[in-house]
């Protein structure tokens, strides 16, 4: 599935966030266009909205091993790694598996990226 296919299947699913993401200044740009749908599920997480938190990650879940790479990149990175469950840390119980340990990793990886002088001297050379 690649970026279009992706969007596409994502707006009919979520509707409502269909202007945000279809906007003329994001067409094209899968991360901005993620970045919104990260907003709208922030929002259910901080809200305590748990069935389209689940719907939301079950969406990604569904979908994550039939698109292409710049697609699941995105996900990984603007969505994923974005997702913040400090107001309603219950939420983080609806990952599926796969997700949750992708999430893990990345926030493994942020933590030893601010502690690993070694790793930032090298991650700021390049």
């Amino acid at each position: 599935m690649n970026n279009e296919e992706f969007i596409n299947t994502l707006v009919d699913v979520f509707p409502e966030i269909k202007d945000d993401v279809l906007d003329e200044d994001n067409d094209g740009l899968i991360s901005l266009q993620i970045g919104y749908f990260k907003k709208f599920v922030q929002n259910a997480i901080d809200g305590d909205d748990l069935i389209t938190v689940k719907k939301c990650f079950q969406f990604i879940n569904d979908n994550i091993e039939k698109v292409e790479y710049n697609v699941e990149n995105s996900i990984y990175l603007s969505f994923l790694n974005k997702l913040s469950f400090d107001k309603n840390p219950k939420a983080e119980k609806l990952l599926p598996k796969k997700l949750l340990s992708a999430k893990n990793d990345l926030d493994n990886y942020d933590i030893s990226k601010k502690t690993n002088v070694k790793l930032n001297k090298f991650l700021d050379s390049l």
